[in-house]
């Protein structure tokens, strides 16, 4: 996804969170200058346009967009924790692997030899 569409997104999850006007404005803001990259292949994460709002002037003099902000990161973080979770094998599944045993390695070295020679 582009610029423009995570800022869509942020501004999607903001409303869903009923984050502070102020939060709002500077999303539209953003959106506004990001109409140019509406159609642009770039692709960037919404963690990075997240933090580079974190780092702006106006978030960093505003205590409600600061919060706000935080607020979608935690949710985000909290939510690719869960899928790493998820996807992780419990730890009492069996994965039925082991170390092949040392006669292993020399059966399998002589089988070469044998086969080069033969």
């Amino acid at each position: 996804m582009n610029l423009y569409e995570q800022l869509l997104v942020v501004r999607e999850r903001l409303e869903g969170i009923g984050a502070h006007d102020d939060s709002m404005d500077l999303v539209e803001k953003l959106l506004k200058k990001a109409e140019a990259a509406r159609n642009d292949r770039t692709s960037i994460s919404q963690v990075q346009v997240l933090r580079h709002m974190l780092r702006m002037p106006e978030t960093l003099d505003n205590y409600n967009v600061y919060n706000d902000l935080q607020e979608l990161i935690s949710e985000r973080d909290d939510a690719e924790i869960a899928a790493r979770e998820d996807a992780a094998p419990a730890a009492y599944i069996d994965t039925e692997r082991r170390p092949k045993p040392k006669s292993y390695y020399k059966d399998k070295a002589r089988k070469e030899k044998e086969q080069k020679k033969g």
